[in-house]
């Protein structure tokens, strides 16, 4: 039987044991390097050029997302599997912009962990068991939201905006933005407001896509 070799990717050294101690009881199943941080999962994936990548969103220095993207830059086959507490319709949207490979909850029950993992390694998407039309249907409705303005608009927003602007393409809430910025919730709930409101989205989607957006495009001009 030809094993599907796998990289995980967690800066919490337990839940990457724990992770170990399901996936080794699988004969499929080979574990060939763990890292705790995008940069090394970045260094790990070329070094070792397993089969699949099941990593965490959150992690320091470079997140997941960041990490995967450049990983998929450089080698377009990769499969990379993102296992976060973020599950959200918006969440899977980034993550079919980078072109990964699936989402799946931390919480998520022991056997449909080894049914995504297989089905990554067989050239499938997975998203928590959606369905290839209900993702493609999260795909559509963020592709058409209106009023996305060009990027040549953020132009207008404040050094602390362009700040928010990026946290929340990482998905942080504005709690967590306002203990990373130090500054209180109502002051950073104020800026997205004045974000949205200088950039003429309406909703929280619009919002998270036109971060995003901004986000991705930042960074590669930085390369």
């Amino acid at each position: 039987m030809q094993k599907i070799r796998l990289l995980l990717a967690d800066d919490h050294n337990i839940l990457r044991q724990g992770l170990i101690d399901i996936l080794e009881r699988y004969d499929d199943f080979c574990i060939v390097a763990e890292a705790e941080d995008g940069y090394n999962m970045i260094n790990k994936y070329f070094a070792f050029n397993p089969d699949v990548v099941l990593c965490d969103i959150e992690m320091p220095g470079l997140n997941g997302i960041e990490a995967a993207q450049e990983i998929l830059e450089k080698d377009k086959d990769a499969k990379i599997i993102f296992l976060s507490m973020h599950n959200s319709d918006e969440y899977i949207y980034k993550i079919l912009q980078i072109n990964a490979s699936g989402l799946i909850p931390k919480e998520i029950i022991k056997n449909e962990l080894v049914t995504s993992i297989r089905a990554v390694a067989g050239g499938e998407k997975y998203f928590m068991g959606k369905t290839i039309q209900e993702v493609e249907k999260i795909k559509v409705r963020f592709d058409n939201l209106k009023g996305i303005p060009d990027e040549t608009d953020s132009l207008n927003l404040t050094a602390l905006e362009k700040q928010i602007l990026f946290l929340v393409a990482e998905g942080k809430t504005s709690q967590e933005i306002s203990e990373l910025l130090h500054k209180s919730k109502r002051t950073i709930d104020s800026q997205r407001a004045s974000i949205m409101n200088k950039l003429n989205l309406e909703t929280l989607p619009q919002l998270i896509k036109y971060a995003v957006q901004f986000s991705f495009s930042k960074k590669n001009e930085e390369k």
